[in-house]
């Protein structure tokens, strides 16, 4: 028995031995341009890109396919294809709010396919050369004709494992600029997103501790209604608006009253001056009076709205929606956040911006940690802020 048990140990020792022995399976490596014979204007700007930046550049999602030794049902080969994925879950293929849907670029002329090249120049001249030695990673771009999420057109969108790039960007205006922005939106955040942190937490802190909402609450404010921790903000932000005129009109009777007074104490002003300076006084009294009564609590709606503008919590501005039809503010997402302060780095220079911002500590702080970050990842946001449109 002994016996049976020592050859039984040795057989599985020496099959465990023979196993370990098999080379591993070679991982193929889908991102990869080959060059062809006969290749026209497009795929050749295509392998450039290969070549120059290691990006591989695909205007189908079906990219390639191999024998794994898979079977059908009834036992014939079976092969896989490797298909680029805009969507990142697979259980989104039935949800309207988060499948990307898209067109395929339409390559069924000549003339279609260079519809392409303006893109393909642009990834050439700026983009890829924006990003190239940062802390970026872009396996792979796939072209299509157009795309959107939950019936919002998308022109870049990070995807799963890929940068997608829509054609019908180019139909849009100021399309190059659309097209920059975009990419630098989504390839930035979702490189720099785990070193953001503390930006955010300036917001979450600010809404903390300067607003009713829990901490639960707080932290969840990206995308949330802007009235869960400004109540009163819409009415206070309409009321203004509205009387806006009014307060326009207060300011220009008021500097009336001010002239007049002043000319007033004039000794020398002849009767006639004088009597003309009173009339212009009273009516510009008499205005004042009428004006004021319109303004009703416009000083204190106006003092709210600065103590409680976007500002003050770290935001450079909210974004607009409906609920129940009615004109709502949102606190921007987290995405929508960090591209409106890499619009601003790109707008202004670090001056500009803190003289803009003078008054809104919070707004300067988050600022300095975006530009650190963008630092040390590699951007360099001076010779793209010199060479976009």
């Amino acid at each position: 028995m002994k016996r049976f048990i020592c050859i039984l140990l040795l057989g599985m020792f020496l099959a465990c031995s023979e196993e370990d022995a098999l080379p591993p399976t070679e991982v193929k490596d889908w991102y990869v341009i080959t060059p062809t014979e006969n290749m026209d204007e497009v795929d050749e700007a295509i392998y450039h890109l290969y070549e120059k930046y290691n990006k591989a550049v695909f205007y189908k999602d079906t990219i390639g396919s191999e024998d794994r030794g898979w079977k059908d049902e009834n036992g014939n080969p079976k092969l896989y294809y490797e298909v680029l994925r805009l969507s990142y879950d697979m259980t989104e293929s039935n949800n309207i709010q988060t499948k990307i849907t898209y067109t395929p670029a339409d390559v069924s002329t000549p003339e279609s396919k260079k519809a392409m090249l303006p893109l393909l120049e642009l990834m050439d001249e700026k983009l890829f050369a924006w990003i190239e030695g940062a802390d970026v990673h872009v396996p792979a771009v796939l072209i299509v004709q157009d795309m959107e999420r939950s019936k919002k057109p998308l022109y870049v969108y990070r995807g799963f494992g890929v940068l997608g790039f829509a054609l019908n960007s180019f139909e849009q205006k100021n399309a190059d600029s659309l097209i920059q922005r975009t990419f630098l939106h989504e390839v930035c955040y979702v490189a720099l997103q785990e070193n953001l942190s503390t930006y955010q937490d300036i917001v979450i802190n600010a809404f903390e501790n300067n607003t009713s909402a829990s901490p639960a609450v707080a932290k969840e404010c990206w995308g949330v209604n802007y009235e869960t921790f400004v109540p009163s903000y819409v009415s206070w932000l309409t009321s203004v608006n509205n009387l806006q005129v009014y307060a326009n009109m207060k300011l220009q009777y008021e500097q009336q009253k001010e002239e007049a007074l002043e000319q007033l104490k004039n000794e020398n002003l002849t009767e006639k001056e004088r009597q003309q300076w009173e009339t212009k006084l009273r009516s510009a009294e008499m205005m004042l009076t009428f004006v004021e009564g319109k303004l009703g609590n416009y000083d204190e709606y106006k003092a709210n709205l600065e103590l409680y503008c976007p500002e003050n919590f770290g935001l450079l501005g909210l974004t607009k929606g409906k609920v129940d039809d009615k004109l709502a503010y949102f606190v921007p997402t987290a995405v929508e956040d960090f591209a409106a302060y890499l619009d601003a780095m790109l707008d202004y220079s670090e001056e500009e911006f803190k003289a803009k911002y003078e008054k809104y500590p919070l707004v300067q702080a988050r600022y300095i940690l975006v530009q650190h970050v963008l630092k040390n990842a590699g951007f360099d946001i001076q010779r793209i802020r010199s060479e976009i449109d």
